[in-house]
Order: structure tokens, then sequence, then C-alpha cells
């Protein structure tokens, strides 16, 4: 949820301070004299490499590659930067659903149809990692509503379900959405304080999934889930008490 926010900013300020030592590394290195702020650097798909060049004057020019060996074997030292930086905001993101559910009124099964999912992350840095998060936080909260959960013995204290495979059931491919039935809309902002104008997405993902699939029952059959997990043999006996598809 912050590792964008807070570990992207602390990486863009030490690009930022690796950036400004290689171009330094530039000047001394060009033929002509020149200032650091009087160069730019560019990747270029002709020599598959970034290129350091002079602005205005693109023939003098040096790539990263020739640039990095040559501080090598001058021996000026590794070009690094080590930043610490700590946030001092947390700007909240924002996630909505929509939910499409199937219900089986005579077995409890629900079975998803589609999905809409949207979110306010800022300028998403990384929009496929951001899709995917989507996807993982409503995959989260479809075990949350209908398996995930944690009982406990009541002589020991222990655990009931210890074993993550046997006994704590998470879903799986088969239980969710197909990717083609799960859209991803992100309104792209801009938060001054994150990285390019990112923030976090983490428990947003999740949290408001789990609401919609709940209301997502409501809308189909009628009845109002407050208890999680919700499984088959509960939900069909909501579904009995409020006389759905008898």
């Amino acid at each position: 949820s912050r590792g964008t926010f807070v570990g992207g900013e602390a990486a863009r300020r030490a690009a930022s301070i690796v950036k400004q030592k290689i171009l330094e590394a530039a000047v001394r290195l060009l033929p002509v004299a020149v200032n650091p702020e009087a160069l730019r650097m560019r990747y270029d798909p002709a020599r598959e490499d970034a290129v350091i060049f002079i602005e205005g004057m693109p023939g003098y020019s040096i790539t990263l590659r020739e640039l990095a060996r040559k501080v090598w074997q001058k021996n000026w030292g590794t070009i690094a930067a080590v930043v610490s930086y700590r946030a001092t905001s947390a700007p909240p993101s924002f996630t909505v659903y929509y939910v499409e559910v199937e219900v089986d009124t005579w077995t409890g099964k629900v079975r998803p149809v589609r999905v809409v999912a949207g979110a306010d992350v800022g300028t998403p840095v990384n929009p496929d990692m951001v899709e995917g998060q989507l996807h993982g936080g409503f995959a989260m909260a479809w075990g949350m509503v209908f398996s995930e959960d944690v009982p406990y013995n009541p002589e020991t204290g222990e655990p009931a379900n210890r074993f993550l495979i046997t006994d704590y059931k998470i879903p799986t491919a088969q239980d969710l959405p197909s990717v083609e039935d799960f859209k991803v809309i992100l309104a792209s902002t801009w938060e001054p304080a994150g990285p390019f104008g990112a923030k976090g997405l983490g428990e947003a993902a999740m949290n408001p999934a789990a609401g919609a699939i709940c209301n997502a029952i409501y809308n189909a059959v009628g009845v109002r889930v407050y208890e999680l997990p919700v499984t088959p043999d509960k939900l069909l006996k909501l579904i009995r008490e409020k006389g759905v598809g008898l």
C-alpha cells in the first residue's frame, strides 16, 4: 500500500542524484567544455542505450555504456546514491467495484459473472501492476466473503485450521471471473507528494470488493449478509428464511 508512494519516492530521489553524477562525469569525458545543465540524457532505440548529449549539439554525445566503462577505466569510483526518505503525508486512494453474481438458490453456491473495478491511484506508474493488484484484491475479497476463516479451538485457544492447503480455503482461478470479464478503469490524477504523481493502492484494492460482493448477493436474492464468511450452507439458510427460490 505504501511501497510505491514511499519507496518509489526514495528511488526517484536516489535516481535524480545518480543522474546528476552521470552528467557530471559526461562533462569530463566530452571533448568540449560544457556545464551539466546543458546536457540531456535520452534513450536511443538505434543504439539500444541511453545517450548523453549536448542540447543543440547532438553530434557531441556518449552512451551510458561508454560512460560507465570509461569511469571504471579511469578509476573515478562508483556512481551511486543513498537516500533516506520518510513520508510526511498519507494521501488516500479511492477504489470502487461493480460486481455481478449468480446465486444458486438450491445449493447456496455463488458464481462471479462480471467485475468492473475503478481506482484512483494518482498517476499509475505501472498500470499493469495496478490492474494486477485489483485482480488480486478482488480474489482476496472473494475468499474473505465465502471461505476464509480462522476458527479457534475453545479448549486450547489454537487455530483449528492450522494448515493453509488443507484447512484454510482460498479461492482459485476456477472460483474467480475470467480476465475477459474483469474490467479495470484507472483515473489518472496527480498526487504532489508522490513519485511522478503516484500514490498507493494496497488495501484499497480489497476492502470495497467485499462489500460489493455482498451487495450483489442482496441484489440477486434479497438477503443481507452481515457475518463472514458466508459459506454455502449459511447462505442457503438465509435464502430459505427469506423464502427465495422455493
